[in-house]
C-alpha cells in the first residue's frame, strides 16, 4: 500500500530521508575542500551556498554555524566569506585562486580584466590554466605594484622597535584565536600566508644587506 506523503514531504518535494541523502551527496563533494580549505573551488562554494539556502543542514538538528564547524570543517565566517566571493566575483575568482594565492582585495584590482575566456592583458587574453600561471602571476604582481601608495620618506618609515611591538601584538592576538575552535582554519591560512611573505621579505632584505662575518 502506498504511504501518504506528509505535509513536510510535499513542501520539500521528497522525504526527510531523501533530503538527508542529498545533503550527504553534497558533503561528499565538499569533503576535499574541508580538508584543504586554501584550494576551494567554485563547485565547493556553490555547494555551501546550496546547503545554506536550502536549509538542509537543519534536518541534522544543526544550526548553520554548527554545521560549518562539525560537518564542513570550517568556521561559519569563512563559509559565508566564500559564498560572498562566489556571489561577488563568480567562478573565475576560484579558478584563479586554484592556480595561485590571491586575496579578494587583490582580485578586485584585476576583476575588470577577467572573463570566462581568461585575463585580458595588453590586448591579449591569457587563459586561466596551469601552463599560463607565470604570465598571470606577473600580471597580478604588476597590478599590485600599480596599486601601491607612494613610497614613504626615510623620516616617515617605521622604526624596528615599532615593528617589533606590532609583531608582538599580532602574535598575542593569533595565540588567542588559536585557543578558540571556530576560526582555527582561517588562522592557519593566515599564518601560512604570513610565513611565505615573511620568507620572501627576508630574502629580499638579505640581498640588499652586506653581512660581514
Amino acid at each position: 500500500m502506498t504511504r501518504k506523503r506528509t505535509e513536510t514531504e510535499v513542501k520539500t518535494g521528497g522525504s526527510a530521508e531523501e533530503a538527508l541523502l542529498n545533503l550527504g551527496t553534497n558533503l561528499g563533494r565538499h569533503q576535499a575542500f574541508g580538508m584543504v580549505a586554501s584550494r576551494c573551488t567554485a563547485a565547493d562554494a556553490e555547494c555551501l551556498r546550496s546547503i545554506r539556502q536550502s536549509g538542509q543542514y537543519k534536518r541534522l538538528g544543526l544550526s548553520w554555524e554548527r554545521f560549518c564547524s562539525q560537518r564542513a570543517g570550517i568556521s561559519r565566517a569563512y563559509a559565508d566569506r566564500l559564498i560572498q566571493h562566489l556571489e561577488e566575483f563568480g567562478a573565475n575568482y576560484f579558478k584563479l585562486a586554484e592556480l595561485m594565492d590571491i586575496s579578494a582585495s587583490t582580485y578586485q584590482l584585476i576583476a575588470s580584466a577577467v572573463t570566462d575566456e581568461g585575463i585580458k592583458i595588453n590586448g591579449e587574453t591569457i587563459p586561466i590554466r596551469p601552463d599560463t600561471r607565470e604570465k598571470i602571476a606577473a600580471a597580478v604582481d604588476a597590478a599590485r605594484q600599480r596599486a601601491k601608495p607612494a613610497p614613504e620618506t626615510a623620516t616617515d618609515a617605521p622604526k624596528v622597535t615599532a615593528l617589533r611591538k606590532q609583531l608582538d601584538d599580532f602574535l598575542h592576538g593569533a595565540t588567542a584565536v588559536g585557543h578558540t575552535t571556530d576560526e582555527r582554519a582561517e588562522l592557519m591560512l593566515l599564518l601560512e600566508e604570513g610565513e611565505r611573505r615573511i620568507s620572501a621579505l627576508s630574502q629580499e632584505v638579505r640581498r640588499k644587506t652586506l653581512i660581514v662575518k
